[in-house]
């Protein structure tokens, strides 16, 4: 019961944060939804991606992860955030061959989307993997050293073919985080990235921020609505995805001088 109470409180919250406050203009051109720079400055940098690109390609980007990788809220694959993301890249740039491949299936723990790399990732060989997990896991209170492990061992397969790994963690929803600790597993797949030395995407965080600055209204309308909406976020996410692959390096701060 309380699993399905769980599943439930997850669809209705993640559908809940495609809700945006007020009657904006789309959200690829609304500057309230741009990332700031500095969100991405510790993270890594993907440096074999970003040459492929400014050499014009063809670059290969597997986005592997759950409903929200699918799209399913915007119900068209050509809004998805990982079609927004090709669509973002394509725009910068314009002679490159880029394609960005959508392998979300909904309600997929970790384990389970690791056990398909071999089909859905490996198969294309692609130049970065771009995982998004840990919803399922977090609903289903899956054991988190479990969680962890198959986290490291999907890097290290991911590694061995040289191919570039982004993480990304879960949406954001004041329901769904109410109800399920998430906390356990942000903080894992932060620990894992770290350790790993591989970036990671904080959309947990990013779309937190929009909630409390009001760019976002967390409360479930119309199905026609939140479709509408998911569209919008999408296209923020495939934009901020963007931003963070496309950069020249980490900007940590530097090193005093000998």
């Amino acid at each position: 019961m309380i699993t399905g109470l769980r599943t439930l409180a997850i669809g209705a919250g993640l559908a809940g944060a495609m809700t945006l406050a007020g009657n904006p203009a789309p959200a690829a051109d609304a500057p309230s939804c741009r990332v700031p720079a500095e969100t991405f400055e510790h993270e890594p940098a993907l440096p074999r991606t970003l040459a492929a690109l400014e050499a014009g390609g063809p670059v290969t980007i597997v986005a592997i992860g759950g409903a929200s990788t699918l799209g399913r809220a915007a119900a068209l694959d050509s809004q998805s955030w990982p079609a927004r993301l090709e669509k973002e890249l394509a725009v910068r740039y314009p002679k490159a061959q880029i394609k960005v491949l959508n392998r979300g299936v909904a309600r997929e723990t970790a384990a389970q989307m690791f056990a398909r790399f071999a089909r859905d990732a490996h198969a294309a060989k692609p130049d970065l993997v771009i995982w998004e997990t840990g919803t399922t896991d977090a609903v289903r209170s899956s054991d988190v050293d479990d969680f962890m492990d198959v986290l490291q061992k999907g890097i290290a397969d991911l590694s061995e073919r040289k191919t570039e790994i982004l993480l990304m963690n879960p949406q954001f929803s004041r329901r769904s985080d109410f109800i399920v600790n998430f906390n356990r597993y942000l903080v894992t797949l932060r620990g894992v990235a770290d350790i790993s030395e591989i970036p990671l995407f904080p959309r947990h965080e990013i779309m937190r921020s929009w909630a409390d600055a009001g760019v976002f209204n967390f409360g479930v309308t119309g199905k026609e609505q939140r479709r509408e909406l998911a569209i919008r976020v999408y296209a923020c996410l495939g934009q901020a995805v963007a931003d963070m692959i496309t950069r020249k390096q980490a900007t940590g701060a530097e090193k005093p001088s000998p």
